[in-house]
């Protein structure tokens, strides 16, 4: 068992360990659905919202931040029924939110990625883990980050999620040191 993988043997998660999280992400629209998709696992384990990332991809349009953007009260309405996704009104009108504070965000920085990167001028920050207990969950970063999405329209993305976030999407290196999934910068 690889001890960065968050000591869990579900084959979904270690496949998510050893595929995607962590590795750096520079796609804005793909930055979009991991943060959108991040929101939605407040108060549940990221593991449930896995489970249910392909449903999600289908009731929000693939993540296509100018159709989520249009979506409706009708369409949250229909998504309170649509299978295997949080039926939580908030969090579905959250990722509406997200949309449209994407949109202004490539407005004003010209790039969603460019925007994110720049918190971490631009190349991932290792963290410098050895062991698991050696992991923080949040840091001023992360907090200021939640703070300026905020602004920007975006809920359900308080500083502890923004963390979890930038490990996710590589902003942050956060694999052990002796993970072979470590990427190499």
């Amino acid at each position: 068992m690889n001890p960065c993988a968050f000591g869990t043997k579900d084959p979904i998660y270690i496949e998510y360990h050893d595929q995607v999280w962590g590795q750096p992400m520079y796609d804005s629209k793909d930055l979009f659905k991991l943060l959108a998709l991040e929101s939605q696992h407040a108060g549940l384990s990221w593991l449930t919202i896995l489970k249910k990332k392909a449903s999600y991809e289908e009731a929000f349009y693939q993540f296509e931040p100018e159709k989520v953007a249009s979506m409706t009260e009708d369409d949250v309405d229909r998504l309170m029924d649509f299978p295997n996704i949080i039926h939580n009104r908030k969090k579905i009108e959250a990722i509406i939110g997200q949309a449209k504070g994407y949109l202004k965000i490539e407005q004003d920085y010209g790039s969603f990625s460019d925007y994110l990167w720049s918190y971490v001028d631009g190349k991932p920050i290792d963290l410098g883990y050895e062991v698991p207990e050696d992991r923080i969950t949040v840091d001023e970063r992360a907090t200021q980050l939640s703070k300026d999405l905020k602004k920007y329209g975006f809920k359900f993305l308080g500083p502890v999620t923004v963390f979890s976030f930038l490990e996710a999407a590589g902003l942050y290196d956060a694999h052990l040191k002796d993970c072979p999934q470590k990427p190499k910068h």
